[in-house]
């Protein structure tokens, strides 16, 4: 089956606008994103920016007429020189499939490898842990969850209860699993990632070992080792939280992080923690801590 897109090319104050009627018109699903390259490291929380220039997507099914859509759009918003649109059919594809080009097998620490359900990886001695496309982000290749992972797969786990704070897909949380952790506890604020979450565990057959929870309603028992891959803003704004996760003598891993931040969110936590050497990758870091008492 084919599908149609909808893309308006307009500025941040026009696109709130132009998502809901594009909704209106009977749309799938509808996203914004940056129209010209501009970077928005971190918002606010509880806040949704918008870039400069927006491009607004709508996508639909084939067989519904959207002959009168531009009309429409114009009807409400008016013609103007602050707004473009353009429609296109899409060729038909399986998703899944173009995902699976584009996610190739990562390795980590000297035998840990990151993967779909269809690579096969050649090394005889390799810890494999299996991932395919989700409702939630993760796969270990952006640099903020490969520096958790490089930390997890050259760290003996020692039977130990880890928390993933902000797990996403799981992957922390089911790779210390696979890695030697005994039991993992994953927490989020997004529904879907504790669908994701819960997914990755049953096809990595760890299901029995992890709970997950909406940061709502978790269990605030210390634990040895604490993960926490999120955002520089959130992580110093909830670093009482984190730090009380953590029992005395436990380890806690910080992603998420650009190097421009690392400090910041440092010093948020020194009076409880000290810190390791800085992790870096391509502008990112991981920063991981003792707690002291």
């Amino acid at each position: 089956m084919a599908w149609q897109q909808l893309t308006i090319a307009t500025n941040q104050e026009l696109a709130p606008s132009f998502e809901k009627l594009i909704e209106e018109l009977g749309s799938l699903s509808v996203t914004m994103t940056d129209g010209a390259d501009q970077a928005i490291y971190e918002p606010p929380l509880e806040t949704t920016p918008l870039w400069q220039q927006v491009l607004v997507t709508g996508l639909f099914e084939e067989d519904l007429d959207l002959s009168q859509a531009q009309q429409y759009l114009k009807q409400h918003i008016g013609s103007s020189s602050d707004w473009n649109f353009t429609l296109e059919v899409l060729e038909d594809k399986v998703w899944e499939r173009v995902w699976l080009e584009h996610f190739k097998p990562v390795k980590f620490g000297d035998h840990f490898w990151v993967c779909s359900t269809e690579h096969k990886i050649p090394e005889p001695n390799a810890t494999i842990m299996r991932l395919d496309p989700g409702l939630a982000f993760g796969t270990g290749t952006h640099p903020t969850t490969a520096l958790c992972l490089e930390w997890l797969a050259t760290h003996p786990l020692n039977g130990s209860n880890i928390i993933d704070f902000g797990c996403g897909s799981g992957i922390l949380a089911i790779a210390a699993l696979i890695l030697g952790a005994k039991r993992a506890i994953g927490i989020d604020i997004d529904p879907q990632a504790l669908i994701a979450t819960n997914d990755n565990a049953d096809k990595n057959s760890v299901t029995d070992r992890i709970q997950v929870y909406s940061h709502l309603n978790y269990p605030k028992n210390a634990q040895p080792i604490v993960i926490a891959n999120i955002l520089a803003e959130p992580l110093v704004t909830l670093s009482k939280e984190l730090s009380a996760l953590v029992e005395p003598g436990g380890q806690l891993i910080l992603s998420g992080i650009l190097s421009e931040q690392a400090e910041q969110v440092m010093q948020a936590y020194v009076d409880e923690f000290k810190f390791s050497p800085i992790m870096t990758q391509d502008g990112w870091v991981c920063l991981h801590a003792i707690k002291q008492h």
